[in-house]
């Protein structure tokens, strides 16, 4: 009977093993007493090479919006105009920061935030024209959510302050069986940049990677308990085939 005993207890051992404990999946605990104030990067997106502008020129007289926009662009101003027709007729940044505007020619605008371009391409407006209005938009901000989450995919984001929380959220959030220590790939000029973000605690709010940038990619890994088989494990099968046998092996008994 104690063999017996033994093997039930491991077994329940190996089972309660493998859940995964309520500290692991809370996110941002107070874990090293910072208290409800964190400080975090509140820089802006900076415009870089490939990204796509959207930029409207809006004035009163239809022949000035002409001058500095496409004939369709003039159906935008009147709500005509699909996400997919801004993005595929938006400026392009090339390889130099610069982009390519009617009337005003090259004009560069890397390194700079959505709103610093749109008063340096404000500027330039002033000079041709009076009580003109440039709005600018990025239109390819998009990044990619993979591993244990509801809904893994490639999101695009009318957003240049998207958080990895907001990505999460875009994707349906993690499973219980995702780790909450978030892997982010980057990106850069001078290659790709990996980090991890532990979101059970705070101070991750103070992470340069708390923001995404576009084409980031996020990946949560499944933790152990996922990777053995026990999502699909039939526990209340096994529970019932254990009491089954502890009972008959008592009656023998």
């Amino acid at each position: 009977m104690s063999k017996t005993i033994i093997w039930v207890a491991g077994i329940v051992l190996l089972i309660t093993s493998s859940c995964t404990p309520h500290r692991e999946i809370v996110y941002f605990q107070d874990k090293q007493d910072i208290g409800d104030t964190v400080s975090y990067d509140t820089s802006y997106y900076k415009i870089k090479p490939d990204d796509i502008l959207h930029v409207r020129v809006l004035t009163i007289e239809e022949e000035n919006y002409r001058m500095f926009n496409t004939d369709d662009n003039f159906r935008t101003a009147r709500g005509d105009r699909s996400d997919i027709t801004v993005y595929i007729e938006g400026y392009s940044v090339n390889e130099y920061g610069y982009i390519k505007m009617p009337v005003l020619g090259n004009v560069k605008v890397e390194g700079m935030t959505i709103n610093e371009a749109t008063d340096h391409i404000q500027e330039k407006i002033d000079d041709y024209l009076i009580d003109a209005t440039v709005v600018v938009k990025l239109v390819n901000f998009n990044v990619t959510v993979l591993g244990e989450v509801s809904r893994p995919g490639n999101y695009y984001v009318y957003d240049n302050r998207l958080t990895i929380v907001d990505a999460l959220g875009l994707a349906g959030d993690m499973t219980d069986f995702g780790k909450r220590n978030v892997n982010i790939v980057r990106h850069t000029p001078d290659g790709a940049k990996f980090a991890t973000l532990d979101l059970t605690d705070r101070k991750s709010f103070s992470s340069e990677f708390f923001y995404l940038q576009s084409n980031d990619i996020v990946y949560v890994e499944p933790t152990i308990a996922k990777r053995l088989g026990f999502k699909d494990f039939p526990f209340s099968v096994l529970f019932s085939a254990i009491s089954t046998t502890v009972l008959l092996l008592n009656f023998i008994n």
